[in-house]
């Protein structure tokens, strides 16, 4: 995921092997009498009805009204039975007809069954590149490489207070240094991310690559409990940040991650293609 040839071990071997022979015969003769694609609910003139066949449409009319999910076949009337199995027949009867008099060579027919097909195989083509990305030799190593990166990075718990001018900053971190132990009740009442200010601004452990790297930058350079100068984030805007802790990335286990990164290297492998089909379409807008 030893054979010992005495002649009773052969015997066994051999009534085992006839045991699973007949095993396999009667799992085989239970698969076809449970095989829709085999199962004749019905016969007409020009041929035969299979469940396969009358399963079809019941997805149909199910797909085109949400109260009938969860409905089988077999759950139907003999009357709703009848009637299904007749729309089967009529568009049987219907598409022969229509060959006969040689409608599917129409232009509009072709046109349809173009645009069906490319549609159809649009979805295949999707999911086949989502199945391919997520495989799981695609999945643990895309796990491996990430654990690799993540192996000299920190986890840093900061908090942070964000306003909006360079001047308020430079107030507020003189009150700081006057009253290092207020870092919360600032924050709670001055920070514009309020969500965060509720925690006095506190952010938790999180990687360093997922703050703005001009935090990052600043908190290499500080120890545990220091409050930093004003430092100008990418937005515009101002924050002052205290170092609470830092340790070595956590790296999570495989079996709590892989489903997450199986989904989104499928999603990836899916805007990649999007992205590469519109470069190599040159498409060039003629409609404004």
């Amino acid at each position: 995921m030893k054979k010992h040839l005495t002649a009773l071990s052969l015997i066994l071997i051999l009534s085992s092997c006839q045991n699973s022979f007949n095993s396999r015969i009667s799992s085989k003769e239970d698969s076809v009498s449970n095989d829709p694609a085999k199962t004749i609910v019905s016969t007409y003139s020009s041929g035969q009805i299979t469940l396969k066949d009358v399963n079809l449409e019941l997805e149909k009319l199910i797909a085109k009204n949400d109260k009938l999910k969860g409905l089988t076949f077999d759950k139907l009337s003999q009357e709703q039975k009848e009637a299904v199995i007749k729309e089967v027949i009529i568009k049987e009867m219907a598409h022969k007809e229509a060959k006969k008099r040689k409608l599917d060579k129409d232009d509009d027919y072709q046109d349809a069954l173009k645009n069906f097909e490319s549609e159809m195989l649009k979805q295949k083509l999707v999911f086949a590149l989502a199945k391919e990305a997520a495989d799981e030799k695609n999945v643990k190593k895309n796990y491996d490489e990430l654990a690799a990166k993540l192996k000299d990075k920190k986890d840093i718990r900061i908090s942070y207070i964000a306003v909006k001018t360079a001047q308020e900053a430079e107030v507020l971190v003189q009150v700081l240094v006057k009253h290092p132990n207020s870092f919360a009740s600032q924050a709670k009442k001055k920070s514009l991310d309020r969500e965060v200010a509720k925690k006095g601004g506190d952010l938790g452990f999180v990687m360093e690559d997922s703050l703005p790297s001009e935090i990052v930058k600043q908190a290499k350079t500080m120890n545990k409990g220091q409050v930093s100068k004003p430092i100008q984030l990418s937005n515009g805007k101002w924050a002052i940040i205290k170092l609470e802790d830092e340790r070595p990335a956590e790296i999570a286990p495989y079996e709590k991650v892989k489903d997450a990164l199986a989904q989104n290297l499928a999603k990836k492998a899916i805007e990649d293609f999007v992205s590469q089909s519109f470069e190599k379409a040159k498409m060039n807008i003629l409609v404004k």
